[in-house]
C-alpha cells in the first residue's frame, strides 16, 4: 500500500477556467433581440407615417381655433380652410370644383343630426351685413365638428361618375 504522503503528492490542483468579464448572449437571445428591435422600428415607422398623414388635419384644427366667429369674413375663411384641408388629402377631388349646394350637402352629411349647417350661399356670397352673428357662430361650430370628424383616407380614392376605372381619368392617379 502506498503512503498517504505519496498519494497527496499525486493530487493535482483543480484548474477552473477564468471568469468571463463580458456577458455573452446565446444566439437565440440575439435573434429575439433582433426581432424586438425590428418590431419597434416597424411600429415607430407606422406611427410616424400616421403622424405625418394627420398633419394637415392638425394644422386645420389650429387655424380653425384662430378664426374669430364674430368676424364678418369668417365664413369665407372657414370655407377656404376646409377646401384646403380636402385638397391636402385629395388634390383632384370633385368637391373642390363643385357648386355651393353640393358642398353644403356633403358638409351636412358629415355632421351629426342635431347640428344644422346654415345656408352657405348667403354666408359666402352676400355682403357680410346681410347675415347675422348667430349664423356665423353656427357655421363656426359646424366647421369645427367637420374638421374633428374629417378622415383623409375616405377622400383619397374617390371617383365621380365622369372619372374612375374604365373612363381614362382617375383622380387618385392624376
Amino acid at each position: 500500500m502506498t503512503e498517504p504522503t505519496q498519494l497527496l503528492a499525486l493530487l493535482a490542483d483543480i484548474d477552473e477556467p477564468a471568469l468571463s468579464e463580458s456577458f455573452a448572449l446565446a444566439p437565440g437571445h440575439w435573434l429575439l433581440l433582433l426581432l424586438l428591435v425590428a418590431a419597434c422600428l416597424f411600429a415607430l415607422t407606422i406611427a410616424l407615417r400616421y403622424w405625418r398623414f394627420q398633419r394637415p388635419k392638425r394644422l386645420a384644427r389650429r387655424l380653425w381655433q384662430q378664426l374669430d366667429a364674430t368676424d364678418p369674413t369668417m365664413p369665407a375663411q372657414l370655407n377656404q380652410l376646409l377646401k384646403r384641408l380636402l385638397k391636402a388629402y385629395a388634390p383632384q377631388h370633385p368637391l373642390l370644383t363643385a357648386d355651393t349646394e353640393s358642398w353644403q350637402q356633403h358638409w351636412q352629411s358629415q355632421l351629426s343630426a342635431p347640428l344644422q349647417l346654415p345656408p352657405l350661399q348667403p354666408l359666402l356670397y352676400q355682403a357680410p351685413t346681410q347675415h347675422n352673428a348667430l349664423e356665423r357662430q353656427q357655421l363656426y361650430q359646424c366647421g369645427g365638428v367637420f374638421i374633428q370628424r374629417f378622415n383623409g383616407r375616405l377622400y383619397q380614392h374617390t371617383t365621380s361618375p365622369a372619372t374612375g376605372p374604365g373612363t381614362g381619368v382617375d383622380h387618385a392617379g392624376a
